[in-house]
């Protein structure tokens, strides 16, 4: 991949649409516009033109220039807001092609305005993270990352390792004097702090991991408790097949829905009995392996269950007793007796047919999932960050349990700069170019 050249790509989704935005960034981007166009671009102006290919009208529009290093990447970009029809945008990229640019890579854009010190990794990763999140929450938590939240936080913990690291290192250029128990004392507590910081800053990193992720709900239940009507209702489409005939079910069904800015992945599975079928038998199985990996496990039960109790849930989820778990009591127009729970679990009651208490279950998964509490002091964050964060945790912690004195100065000088090294990853300072590879390729073409 080359970093010299003049790339472009559609900066706006594919597909028809009111307007289409195309980005150009590189040392030819401006000579390209001005030939288009056949106007003379002004930074920071906004100007009206054509796109004009040998003389051949393509569309009208406008044209924006950032001169570097003014502009997102930090080179000379030229952005064309056209029109949003996949032939005419097509013909421009094709004329601008002609002209000396080549089509972007996934993410090249964010990669080069990371290379040229205008964003940090994890800010190049909330990029992405934006556009992908699953909640309101997760959104606010990507700006945050954007914003710089997350970095500063790294760069704090880097800049006191630093300052810890200049000390300790001065005492192994001269071996043979002894350290003065006052520095140790100062040694050791800055150590100490800087562990209890970076574990606090894990927590925030795992619950920022926890909102960069779909939420996995799992309807389970005997055969004809009422799964796919329930997931029927909630997508408000007829997605599974709703007979009384049981074992209608058979292979797993997920619907990706929004539930007050909220994406949740609802699974509907096949119902848990003994069965002599193999093809309902393996349904059966993927059912229970589906639990193992649930966010929230809705056990199912309709009007044939007048009491709930620990052998009824565990028939359905076998023991999984980490799986939180919400109990469903379905078919409420036909109930006939009060329901007895025995299990101390939340037990909320609904029909499909005439809509009663669904409201009351989507304000509870929003409540038993979290969603409501303020985000605005957390950032987003990545599997690859909380891994790092706590390689660096084992390193300071290596440290922290050394006995500082001149003989183990090296092995505890030798764990900071490893624990420097895992956290400098994170955002790049200290970063393999496979590492980059992986992450950029994941964005979208135009970003």
């Amino acid at each position: 991949m080359s970093l010299d050249d003049t790339i472009v790509a559609p900066a706006t989704a594919p597909g028809r649409g009111a307007i289409s935005v195309i980005r150009l960034s590189g040392p030819k981007s401006l000579s390209i516009a001005e030939t288009l166009s056949k106007k003379s671009l002004k930074p920071k102006i906004v100007m009206y033109g054509h796109i004009l290919d040998d003389d051949t009208f393509l569309d009208s529009g406008l044209w924006i220039f950032f001169k570097a290093p003014h502009s997102f990447t930090g080179e000379n970009v030229v952005e064309f807001h056209g029109h949003g029809g996949p032939v005419v945008v097509q013909a421009t990229l094709q004329a601008m092609v002609k002209l000396g640019a080549r089509i972007a890579e996934p993410g090249e854009f964010s990669r080069r305005a990371f290379l040229n010190n205008k964003i940090d990794l994890t800010q190049a990763e909330a990029i992405s993270d934006l556009i992908n999140a699953s909640s309101l929450s997760a959104v606010k938590a990507a700006n945050q990352s954007l914003r710089g939240v997350f970095a500063s936080a790294i760069h704090e913990l880097v800049q006191d390792l630093i300052n810890v690291r200049t000390q300790i290192e001065a005492h192994i250029d001269f071996p043979d004097e002894d350290i003065d128990p006052t520095d140790i004392d100062y040694f050791g507590n800055q150590i100490a702090s800087l562990k209890s910081n970076l574990k606090t800053l894990i927590q925030s990193a795992q619950e920022g991991a926890r909102l960069n992720r779909t939420t996995e709900i799992v309807l389970v239940g005997a055969p004809n408790t009422g799964k796919s009507s329930l997931l029927n209702a909630l997508a408000q489409e007829p997605l599974a097949i709703v007979t009384d005939i049981p074992g209608t079910t058979r292979d797993l069904i997920r619907h990706d829905l929004i539930i007050d800015g909220l994406e949740i992945r609802v699974t509907d599975t096949a119902g848990i009995r003994s069965t002599a079928n193999q093809i309902e038998e393996e349904g059966i199985r993927r059912a229970k392996e589906a639990i193992k990996t649930a966010d929230l496990v809705l056990c199912l039960f309709d009007e044939r269950y007048y009491e709930i109790t620990e052998t009824t849930i565990t028939d359905l989820i076998g023991g999984n007793s980490a799986t939180r778990i919400g109990i469903i009591k379905t078919k409420h127009d036909l109930q006939i007796r009060a329901t007895v729970n025995r299990v101390g679990l939340p037990l909320i009651e609904i029909s499909t047919v005439t809509g009663y208490g669904l409201e009351h279950l989507k304000t509870w998964l929003l409540q038993e999932l979290n969603i409501n509490s303020s985000v605005e002091t957390t950032f987003l964050a990545r599997q690859r960050h909380v891994v790092l964060l706590e390689t660096a945790l084992n390193f300071i912690t290596q440290a922290a349990n050394q006995n500082i004195q001149i003989e183990t100065i090296d092995l505890i000088a030798d764990d900071l700069r490893l624990t420097q090294n895992a956290l400098s990853e994170i955002t790049g300072t200290f970063t393999s170019d496979d590492l980059l590879g992986a992450i950029f390729s994941a964005f979208c073409i135009g970003k």
